[in-house]
């Protein structure tokens, strides 16, 4: 599962780990989608909250995604659930304007 971790960024803040797990452990930087509390509504976020560990209604921002040092991230507060891991995906390709169509569509 994919992991929301807290990390050191402009301030301690939690945040969607998007590099996969098994390459993880050979990296010394990972990127990661900041986690925020304020929601924009756009296409480009994904909605998150307690369900996912987190204390209140937030959301990722694919807009802001940084590439950060391994040793910036801290403990574990929570996982995307595997129904958002689609949301993730379109968050990705709006994000970036990608012209390509995903499964399912």
């Amino acid at each position: 599962m994919r992991e929301i971790c807290l990390a050191e960024l402009d301030k301690t803040r939690p945040v969607l780990v998007l590099t996969r797990e098994l390459a993880r452990e050979a990296m010394t930087k990972v990127t990661v989608a900041p986690i925020t509390s304020t929601v924009k509504g756009l296409s480009s976020e994904v909605r998150l909250g307690p369900d996912n560990g987190l204390d209140h209604e937030c959301a990722a921002s694919l807009d802001n995604v940084v590439t950060i040092p391994v040793t910036s991230l801290g403990r574990t507060v929570g996982f995307l659930r595997p129904d958002q891991e689609r949301d993730l995906a379109v968050a990705v390709v709006l994000a970036y304007d990608l012209e390509v169509s995903l499964l399912g569509d």
